[in-house]
């Protein structure tokens, strides 16, 4: 016998609706799987202090206690070129105000710039190793009771490069090993999207370092710090990347002044209130400001034309960002750590846009 038409309907109409069904059931056990994954997924908070003085205030204790920071990221010196010696040497020390963080974990950070590999001879690599390990341990000794278990390095290595340092790594690893240290390195988005070509640096953790993705030093930038379409085109082998990764997010802003179109100088902390009322400059346009005459400011010297371009980083914009690099970290422990902790950022930043950045990751 032939089947009617509406029986026919009747029964297309009964498949469709157990696919609809089976999909929204299928739905349903990966959204609960994708959630318990996120809640088992242990993040440290963190954050980076990247000033000259050590100092922290009851202020800054407090912020720190309401966001369950238990981690601070400290840039005890950098290691840069000498012409004069003819070495790589210690830079810029921190001096250290504040010497006692209770149950808070400090990790000296040491920024080496990547001309001091360029220039540095081999066979002096492992002295340069002693020298750095002997003054992270000296500035330590100077906080009372320090929670220390690791040293990050910070350095935008090359192609070229990378042996010289890779070497200085494992020179640092073997010293800091007699006291248990591990080693973590900063990680850039290039050296992901080509870590064959870049090579990964021989370390426990990568700290993949969210920002500073458009060169800073070409007149046509318009935000140096973060740019979301740069970022989007890096995003590249993160499921390769054999580094279990940490990440820092930016919450900073500075003025990049150019003199006929060249970079001479980054004024930190600068902020749009800041150059808006001072009537020595002309605005030009949304972020570029033309100096109308030589002057001062901010402790910077600043010449008649000088062109000063703004850039700025938002509560929204570090939000952004962390949205956008979570979904790529696959470990299931990290730290999301903040760059950088001052009284700009504590005014800018509240308690709850701090902690949508680190939730983004939970």
């Amino acid at each position: 016998m032939a089947k009617s038409s509406s029986d026919k309907k009747y029964r297309t109409d009964y498949f469709l609706k157990k696919i609809i069904i089976q999909l929204f059931i299928f739905s349903q056990i990966t959204l609960f799987i994708s959630c318990s994954q996120k809640r088992d997924r242990k993040v440290e908070h963190a954050f980076y202090y990247w000033r000259s003085s050590f100092s922290l205030s009851s202020d800054d204790f407090e912020y720190l206690k309401e966001l369950e920071v238990n981690k601070l990221y400290i840039r005890f010196f950098d290691v840069d070129w000498n012409q004069n010696s003819n070495s790589a040497v210690p830079v810029g020390d921190v001096s250290i105000e504040t010497d006692s963080l209770g149950s808070i974990e400090i990790v000296p950070v040491v920024f080496i710039t990547n001309r001091s590999l360029e220039n540095i001879n081999n066979s002096l690599i492992q002295d340069l190793a002693s020298k750095i390990y002997r003054k992270i341990t000296g500035k330590i000794g100077m906080f009372s009771n320090p929670d220390y278990r690791e040293i990050q390095l910070d350095c935008d290595w090359t192609a070229s490069t990378k042996d010289k340092y890779f070497n200085l790594i494992k020179y640092i690893e073997k010293l800091a090993a007699t006291e248990k240290i591990c080693l973590s390195a900063t990680i850039r988005l290039h050296q992901i999207k080509y870590y064959r070509l870049t090579g990964v640096p021989p370390v426990k953790r990568g700290m993949l370092m969210f920002y500073n993705m458009t060169p800073v030093s070409d007149f046509r930038t318009k935000n140096s710090i973060y740019d979301e379409g740069a970022a989007k085109k890096y995003l590249i082998n993160f499921n390769k990347y054999p580094l279990p990764l940490d990440v820092a997010l930016p919450a900073f802003s500075w003025g990049v002044l150019f003199r006929r179109n060249n970079i001479i100088a980054l004024i930190n902390d600068l902020n749009k209130e800041q150059i808006s009322k001072d009537s020595d400059f002309k605005q030009l346009d949304v972020i570029r400001y033309m100096a109308q005459k030589d002057k001062f400011f901010d402790g910077q010297f600043i010449k008649k034309y000088d062109i000063l371009r703004l850039e700025i980083i938002t509560p929204e914009i570090t939000k952004g960002a962390a949205e956008l690099i979570a979904s790529k970290i696959e470990n299931s422990n990290l730290t999301v750590a903040i760059y950088h902790l001052n009284k700009e950022l504590e005014k800018n930043y509240g308690t709850k846009d701090i902690q949508d950045c680190y939730s983004a990751f939970h």
